[in-house]
């Protein structure tokens, strides 16, 4: 009987788990991709910031943001020597993120 019990159990958990690789409705950026978007940004004369001299970027404590509408991550940069902090919000569901300037 329990084992019967720890069987359906077990399905229910690796339905789940599946059900989720399937069916997520958020899309998750890879950490790379994500710094190198907000260097571009910080770094564009044109379109971004027009900061020279970033030493160091490193966003989203290490990890691969999830990009849903209105969620944000923080990066740190290193620009001229002194560390300043940058603010990120997705404005959609496919990745699309704008960039604050530094602080």
């Amino acid at each position: 009987m329990f084992i019967g019990a720890g069987v359906a159990v077990a399905l229910v958990v690796v339905a789940l788990g599946v059900w989720q690789l399937l069916f997520r409705d958020t899309t998750v950026i890879p950490l790379a991709q994500a710094e190198a978007g907000v260097r571009e940004i910080l770094t564009d004369p044109i379109n971004g910031y027009g900061t020279n001299s970033i030493s160091a970027l490193r966003c989203n404590d290490g990890k691969d943001p999830s990009a849903t509408k209105g969620a944000s991550f923080t990066c740190a940069v290193e620009i001229d020597g002194t560390v300043r902090h940058v603010y990120v919000e997705f404005q959609d569901d496919k990745g699309t993120f704008a960039v604050d300037g530094p602080r």
